[in-house]
């Protein structure tokens, strides 16, 4: 009697396990949380897209100017930043639901996986910034450096050596959490009676609560401060004063060439001449846009990644990692968090905007391609030009490669003839014989 009376209170009711599941599995901000979340996932999706048709744009312009490959590169980056965050808000949702133990631990796996990757791919974006506001910075205030060290075939590998630190960048982030598996309030309770048994055995199969927390890795101290090392040096504070200099210099001389241009204006009256001027300030204008374009694009993420900068100095001491899980002040920091990582995805979403208010050429390309526009007279005759660079390059290149192997097979024969030479004298040096007629009409054939 008392086996099933204690049977009896100790079996719970199907709302009541739910009621624990959501209180365990929701914060207590659940509302603001749904929302930012719903946003979030909103602007994921947008910024998948546009950065989609943004890289179509700028991988056609990438032939044309190496600004074009960085471009290209930092739409790369943070449509795999939005695709990430996508897929982990599609995972936080499932695992709001009620699903079995295996498939949330699949989940949590996959979720940590795609962490690192956003993770990454954020910092390979502000890299990805840094490098193309150095290569504006080159070919506006040092236009000779610019045509040796600002060219496509360097922007391409420097571009491609950044993915591969990002990835390395991502391996540890990959370590740095685990699935754990604790036990449910179903294994907790031990029951007398075995069919209670046998059914709290299939139904803890369901019921186990699995989640995330750090390895043995990331609770190393040595690892901590390498990690923050890292990050304060080659992450934010490195990238974040050459970009804040590159711009400096470049709004400066962007002021210079305006007043510049202003005089040269002031001093042509002529019909002809403005004609001329004309023309040169359209070339001018659609040359110089693009460092507006630059300059406003990498503003644009400085500003909006410096929560992101807060809230990675907040978790890189101990005393404000405790200050985020106190439950008197973890509300307000926990939503500072989500807003931050909310103008992250924003800006991740939002590069475009200054792609086609400052860009001139990407307007135009952007016509011509999802607008069928017919391409107007100034892109054909660049395009006629870059095809025609390309042929002579292909053409000095392949005649470089003719006069290297014609000058090595002279010296390939030179060096024959003089060691044939060489062994004739040593033959008649030491005494033998001289070669008879026959034996030098064999040499010389």
């Amino acid at each position: 009697m008392n086996n099933l009376s204690s049977h009896n209170v100790l079996i719970w009711a199907q709302h009541e396990i739910d009621d624990l599941w959501n209180s365990i599995n929701k914060s207590p901000s659940d509302s603001f949380s749904y929302w930012i979340s719903l946003a979030s996932f909103t602007f994921a999706v947008l910024g998948s897209l546009s950065n989609l048709m943004s890289g179509i744009v700028l991988l056609k312009l990438s032939t044309q100017l190496s600004t074009f490959v960085y471009l290209t590169s930092l739409s790369i980056s943070d449509m795999i930043t939005c695709i990430t965050i996508m897929l982990m808000l599609l995972i936080q949702f499932l695992l709001q639901t009620r699903q079995s133990t295996s498939v949330t631990i699949f989940l949590r796996q996959v979720e940590i996986i795609l962490g690192a990757l956003a993770a990454a791919s954020r910092v390979l974006s502000f890299w990805i910034s840094t490098a193309v506001t150095i290569d504006r910075y080159i070919l506006i205030c040092y236009p000779l450096y610019g045509k040796i060290f600002c060219t496509l075939n360097r922007a391409k590998i420097v571009s491609r050596t950044l993915f591969i630190v990002a990835f390395i960048y991502s391996v540890p982030l990959l370590f740095e959490y685990e699935v754990i598996k604790m036990p449910s309030v179903y294994q907790m309770v031990q029951f007398d009676n075995e069919s209670a048994a046998l059914n709290d055995e299939r139904l803890s199969k369901n019921s186990m609560l699995v989640t995330k927390g750090y390895t043995d890795l990331a609770k190393r101290r040595a690892y901590r401060w390498a990690y923050l090392f890292f990050n304060a040096i080659f992450v934010y504070t490195l990238p974040t004063l050459i970009i804040i200099f590159s711009n400096l210099q470049l709004i400066s001389a962007l002021k210079r060439r305006r007043s510049r241009a202003k005089n040269i204006r002031r001093r042509h009256h002529l019909n002809h001449s403005g004609k001329i001027t004309r023309q040169s300030n359209r070339f001018h204008h659609s040359k110089y846009s693009i460092t507006i374009m630059v300059i406003a694009m990498v503003l644009a993420l400085l500003l909006c990644r410096s929560p992101t900068i807060v809230l990675w100095i907040l978790w890189s001491f101990e005393l404000t990692i405790k200050t985020f899980f106190d439950s008197s002040s973890s509300s307000f920091v926990r939503r500072f968090h989500n807003i931050a990582n909310l103008i992250a995805i924003i800006n991740a979403a939002t590069n475009f905007i200054p792609f086609c208010v400052f860009g001139q050429l990407f307007r135009d390309e952007c016509l011509t391609i999802y607008c069928c526009r017919k391409p107007t007279s100034e892109q054909l005759v660049k395009q006629a030009k870059f095809i025609h660079e390309q042929k002579h390059r292909h053409v000095k290149k392949t005649a470089k490669i003719k006069a290297t192997f014609n000058e090595r097979r002279t010296i390939n024969i030179e060096t024959d003839y003089l060691h044939t030479i060489s062994s004739v004298n040593s033959d008649s040096v030491s005494g033998a014989s001289p070669p008879s007629n026959d034996q030098v009409i064999q040499l010389v054939c």
